[in-house]
């Protein structure tokens, strides 16, 4: 296999050990101390995190409990170095929040998202491995509970 396609199967793997649950696979997927940025449709900064273990917890806080999908369709990916591969990728989430009382679980009902992630992967210990991450939405439909 490629670089590339390392790349490529790590992103199906972090889609698929979100939506299952399998938190240490999905953190695995991380360096140590990767920069991650999540913004709002709106363009303004929602969540930032430097840390792979506070990322992993918040997360497994937020997808606890849930039926989720993350997909990433129209890949754009280029290896600037040897050890160093940048990616997009056109992305779409749904999360359906199990039935609770609003006051004890402030999530919503459901959410369904759409935008793009902007990635830097690094070769890191012999496996690809994200070491930053920008998730842009385009795109974010909430329904309260």
């Amino acid at each position: 296999m490629t670089p590339i396609d390392h790349v490529r199967t790590a992103k199906a793997r972090y889609c698929r050990y979100a939506d299952t649950k399998q938190w240490d696979k999905l953190s695995a997927l991380l360096v140590a101390n990767p920069e991650i940025l999540v913004y709002d449709a709106a363009g303004q900064l929602a969540y930032s995190f430097d840390n792979r273990d506070t990322y992993d917890a918040a997360v497994r806080g937020y997808l606890d409990g849930t039926q989720s999908i993350h997909q990433v369709h129209n890949e754009e990916l280029a290896q600037v170095s040897d050890t160093e591969i940048r990616a997009i990728w056109s992305m779409e989430d749904c999360v359906i929040f199990p039935p609770a009382d609003a006051a004890l679980d402030p999530r919503p009902a459901r959410h369904h998202g759409y935008g793009h992630y902007h990635e830097t992967w690094v070769l890191d210990g012999g496996e690809w491995r994200m070491a930053r991450m920008e998730l842009r939405r385009t795109i974010l439909e909430i329904t309260p509970k």
